[in-house]
């Protein structure tokens, strides 16, 4: 089986740490942060902080285990050499038909949102029309042409969306922290409680973080592509974490310091609370600029979401696990990409955008039921996922001393358990629906894994 070339350098790899964390949440789920806390910024501030500290928890442990381990290319092989090959390729299956393709085809919509906004497209409370879910298609189609078609170009992609999308989030956290405590607007808003007590708490509050703060995971899926991988795939976690961390949080105290709670909480499109704090703080003409920028930071998130998706079939295949194994782990010798892998991860992701467009724009009124927000729980079961490779390497790598073997790895079992806990409770019966779907998945691919094991058994 063909392996991919190295080719991506440490700043390249913590671009696409940052730059898929960073990008489409902080600005789509601010709101939903605040709503969730009936505007109670302190709370707010310490759900994003909360979240934080669990990325990076868990960041730091899959550093750890990618030094004591080495040659790991996917998120996949941090589950089988941690636990087992079976285990593994449950974890291949998640990353492979629900995890990659369903946050790619959620960013994607953010993608056509902001697009949308800047163009005029798409207004009111609700923007899930058919605008934006043409252009999170047509975003979506061509970013995987680039990725398949000119690799390297998709890399320099990354590193200059990343760049670019600093620039909104640092002026909007810098200047509005300012201006929020010389006008007043920042100490009214910590004061401010909403009336309307619908909100989930910190623990719901906690969960919608977790879609901000994922991503940083997906560079694991191109650890065979790094250079140096033992030492850049490591620090590029740690590294890219933490700078999402700050941001954030800045970020977030910024943007209470540049809009009124009640404002955020009135229940506009997220898109356009971030037009007008922009243009409360820096005028119309300026926010449109920002804004612009904001779709440019929100395809750079996409295109390192369709990088990473383009290769979970391959980290399957190159383990000898999933159907069309050959076909899956073909590498172009002229491009050095999984074509295959590629088209395959692009069709899943369609199909769960058509699922995304359904479950938006479809009430409940009309007799169809979509149950559970592809947006957040399946990010959930990663942490569900993490358990048993903490678990295995407090057990198995005893060379290593009490903080990176005990400590840090048991708080990233409570961390874990506390983000499911937190689905729960947003949740409810909808996590349920998820998780029924997700057993079916996982069930239905390991039939077919055993059946395919049967079928080359016989042939022997």
């Amino acid at each position: 089986m063909q392996e991919l070339k190295p080719k991506y350098n440490l700043l390249t790899a913590i671009c696409l740490v940052v730059g898929i964390v960073i990008g489409t949440g902080v600005f789509f789920k601010a709101g939903d942060v605040l709503g969730s806390v009936n505007g109670n910024l302190s709370l707010s501030i310490l759900a994003w902080i909360i979240g934080g500290l669990i990325m990076l928890i868990a960041s730091y442990n899959f550093a750890n285990i990618s030094v004591s381990y080495g040659n790991i290319h996917s998120m996949t092989d941090f589950a089988r050499l941690t636990v087992s090959k079976k285990y593994g390729f449950i974890v291949g299956i998640f990353a492979k038909y629900i995890y990659f393709p369903s946050m790619t085809s959620t960013v994607s919509f953010v993608v056509g949102m902001y697009f949308c906004q800047v163009f005029k497209l798409t207004s009111g409370p609700f923007p899930f029309n058919g605008y934006v879910f043409l252009f999170a298609f047509i975003f979506l189609t061509i970013l995987a042409l680039l990725n398949i078609l000119a690799p390297m170009i998709a890399s320099k992609l990354q590193i200059s969306t990343t760049i670019i999308k600093m620039i909104p989030l640092i002026l909007m956290g810098g200047v509005g922290l300012i201006v929020g405590l010389s006008n007043g607007t920042l100490t009214e808003n910590f004061n401010y409680v909403s009336s309307s007590n619908i909100g989930s708490g910190l623990l719901g509050a906690v969960c919608v973080t977790a879609f901000s703060y994922e991503g940083w995971i997906c560079a694991t899926n191109i650890g065979g592509e790094i250079k140096n991988r033992n030492r850049n795939l490591p620090l590029a976690l740690i590294i890219g974490t933490a700078i999402v961390m700050f941001i954030y949080i800045i970020y977030n105290i910024g943007l209470s310091g540049a809009i009124a709670s009640d404002e955020i909480l009135s229940g506009i499109p997220a898109s356009e609370s971030v037009r007008l704090a922009f243009k409360y703080l820096f005028g119309e003409a300026f926010a449109s600029i920002l804004i612009i920028i904001v779709v440019i930071s929100a395809i750079g998130t996409l295109n390192g979401l369709v990088i990473a998706n383009s290769r979970s079939a391959y980290a399957l295949a190159i383990n000898g696990q999933g159907i069309f194994q050959k076909s899956m782990g073909e590498i172009s010798k002229k491009k050095d990409v999984p074509i295959v892998s590629s088209i395959f991860g692009y069709i899943v992701t369609l199909l769960w955008l058509a699922y995304y467009y359904l479950s938006q724009t479809n009430s409940k009124a009309n007799g169809i039921g979509f149950p559970f927000d592809s947006s957040e729980l399946p990010i959930i079961t990663t942490y569900l996922l993490y358990i048993p490779m903490f678990i295995s390497f407090m057990i198995n790598k005893r060379e290593y001393g009490t903080f990176k073997r005990i400590i840090m790895p048991s708080l990233g079992v409570i961390s874990a358990g506390f983000m499911i806990f937190a689905a729960c409770y947003r949740h409810r019966i909808n996590t349920i629906y998820y998780l029924i779907f997700f057993l079916v998945i996982i069930g239905l691919a390991c039939l077919v894994e055993f059946l395919r094991v049967y079928r080359d058994q016989k042939r022997i």
